[in-house]
């Protein structure tokens, strides 16, 4: 049982970081067309490298929800989402990481990810037709 919810733990810290970061990329893209005094400096129009990075850490938000959905499969995708949590939250830290808490979050939930595994669950075990005979007896 302990493991199932280290496993949910990292789950729910992986969603926060996943809509922390998606909500950095918007601000960057709100920031950008709303905020800007100067919309065109010498040809060339800074807003475009906000649009840029805006778009940037919105695919990497998108990338942990990704992640997350691996986290949240039984079997073995927990490592590979875990792995794919904590990379991309790292990375993401390059466009803003979601305000760090984000990349914060994101590296914890997708470590614990990756160091605890979901055990099959009863219901989840099929079993022999002739060893579930055997057990009536």
């Amino acid at each position: 049982m302990r493991r199932r919810s280290r496993t949910n733990v990292a789950l729910i810290l992986s969603l926060i970081a996943g809509v922390l970061i998606l909500i950095g990329g918007l601000v960057r893209f709100i920031d950008a067309s709303f905020f800007s005094e100067h919309p065109s400096l010498g040809g060339f129009n800074p807003n475009i490298a906000n649009y840029i990075l805006g778009g940037i850490t919105i695919l990497f938000a998108i990338l942990v929800f990704i992640g997350a959905y691996y986290v949240y499969l039984s079997g073995g995708y927990g490592m590979i989402g875990g792995i794919i949590v904590a990379v991309f939250s790292v990375v993401s830290i390059a466009t803003g990481g979601g305000f760090i808490v984000g990349t914060i979050l994101g590296l914890i939930g997708g470590v614990l990810s990756i160091f605890s595994t979901r055990e099959p669950t009863e219901e989840a075990l099929i079993k022999p037709k002739d060893q579930e005979e055997h057990e009536k007896f």
